[in-house]
């Protein structure tokens, strides 16, 4: 029998072999910023929303000096491209600032007016100096004839109808027909002032009754024919049997040119004839007669 030995320890039940447990992975949270949460995806589209594609021809580099380049001679190779170009490097243009109206004064305002009106009338005066219009008729037309005698000075012009339709006349005489129909277009108040005064005449074309309507029913010998008209200075003694029958207009026409002849020196404008003339134009109204200046201006000349 094999002895014992007392250790002095109480018997025990027998030694387990200690289980080693399988360590859990424990579950680590981490406070992560919400943005770093969005998935791949949403961050490409963002991506996509920042990004315009546009052509390289339309880019333009800005440097910080202002100054601008082109990006394709930057990049020549990128010509005809297409490239991405990020939203927030885009520059734009600030809206242009709206000029202010112009402000005038009184006096800025006065002289636009002038203008405007100096403008106008030059315009006026250049349709009536113009070429006039030549009016075609039927040869079966009615036509009315007119003749201008009147002592204005050589370069006068004067146009007769709208525009000078009927006619345009440049110094003392000349003739324009009128068709009947229209009658009435040239028959303006300057013009039936010009038949009062006989400085326009009626030659032809109104029959008795017309021309009283129109006044124009003429005495006889009481206005100058064209060779009388032309040549009344040259005609000498023979104005002096014309003289009495003309009428009060183209009587102040003789006393008008015998003025501008004798000015100018003429022969035929004698103290004698002057002297009678002068006496036939004398009225209750007019005592010292139409031809009285040159009278007084020869007796000036004879008294030197």
């Amino acid at each position: 029998m094999a002895e014992s030995k007392n250790t002095g320890k109480k018997p025990g039940r027998p030694k387990k072999t200690p289980v080693v447990e399988e360590a859990k992975e424990e579950v680590v949270f981490f406070d992560v910023p919400e943005e770093q949460t969005v998935n791949t995806a949403e961050k490409a589209e963002l991506a996509e929303e920042n990004v315009l594609t546009v052509n390289a021809d339309d880019v333009t580099g800005i440097s910080y000096d202002g100054s601008e380049t082109p990006l394709t001679e930057l990049a020549p190779e990128l010509k005809g491209e297409e490239v991405e170009v990020p939203t927030e490097a885009i520059v734009h243009e600030e809206a242009k600032t709206p000029q202010a109206e112009p402000t005038f004064t009184m006096a800025d305002v006065q002289k636009m007016v002038a203008e405007a009106v100096a403008k106008a009338t030059a315009e006026i005066q250049a349709k009536t100096t113009t070429v006039p219009q030549i009016v075609q008729v039927a040869n079966d037309t009615e036509m009315v004839q007119f003749l201008w005698q009147a002592e204005v000075s050589v370069d006068n012009t004067i146009a007769f109808g709208e525009g000078g339709i009927y006619g345009q006349i440049t110094g003392k005489t000349g003739s324009f027909y009128v068709p009947k129909r229209d009658l009435s277009r040239v028959l303006s108040e300057l013009n039936r002032y010009f038949l009062k005064k006989r400085w326009l005449i009626v030659v032809s074309g109104l029959n008795e009754e017309e021309r009283e309507a129109l006044g124009v029913n003429y005495k006889e010998g009481e206005i100058l024919d064209k060779k009388a008209f032309a040549k009344m200075v040259e005609l000498g003694d023979q104005m002096l049997e014309i003289y009495p029958n003309l009428c009060e207009g183209h009587k102040k026409m003789v006393a008008q040119r015998y003025a501008d002849a004798y000015h100018d020196g003429s022969p035929y404008v004698t103290r004698d004839i002057v002297v009678k003339l002068n006496e036939m134009s004398k009225t209750a109204k007019n005592q010292k007669g139409d031809f009285v200046a040159i009278i007084e201006e020869m007796n000036a000349r004879d008294a030197q």
